[in-house]
Formats: C-alpha cells, sequence, structure tokens
C-alpha cells in the first residue's frame, strides 16, 4: 500500500520528505535536560529533569515517551511531508 502513496512521486521528494522525517524525529530524544538553569552542580539552582530536551517535556516512562512522539511529534512530521509533497 505504500508504494501506491508514493508511487507518482519522484525520488527527490521521497529523499527529501525521508531526510525531514528522520531529523525531526532525531531531534526528540528520551534523555534529560536543565530547568531553570545552571543546574545544582553547575552551581546554579537548577533541576536535571528526565525528558525530551527539545521539547524540555517531562517525560518519566517509556510510554510516556512513545505517547509523546505519537503526539506531540508524529503531527509536525506528518506536517512537513505534506508541505513536502506539495511543492511537487
Amino acid at each position: 500500500m505504500t508504494n501506491d502513496i508514493a508511487s507518482n512521486m519522484d525520488n527527490e521528494t521521497k529523499g527529501r520528505i525521508f531526510q525531514s522525517v528522520k531529523s525531526e524525529f532525531m531531534r526528540h530524544t528520551s534523555d534529560t535536560f536543565v530547568d531553570n538553569p545552571p543546574s545544582v552542580a553547575e552551581g546554579g539552582n537548577g533541576v536535571v529533569i528526565p525528558g525530551c530536551p527539545a521539547c524540555r517535556k517531562r517525560i518519566n516512562t517509556n510510554d510516556q515517551y512513545l505517547r509523546h512522539l505519537s503526539d506531540d511529534v508524529l503531527p509536525v512530521i506528518l506536517r512537513k511531508a505534506f508541505e513536502i509533497a506539495g511543492e511537487t
């Protein structure tokens, strides 16, 4: 079915969509970030928060991370893909 959707797209457009999707997914990691920098370790009063540094969203579990990807990241990815596809 995927081939049917993308069959009328040229390879350059498919490549641009793939690169856009990949870069957006790679920005959103399950990592840590410092809230109100600098952190205590750096002499400040900030707190290290588990979550997505790109969004600065607190995420404590794998389920919350997957929900973040599906609810917050996927709509952005789809919007960008449709914009790229519409340019051709």
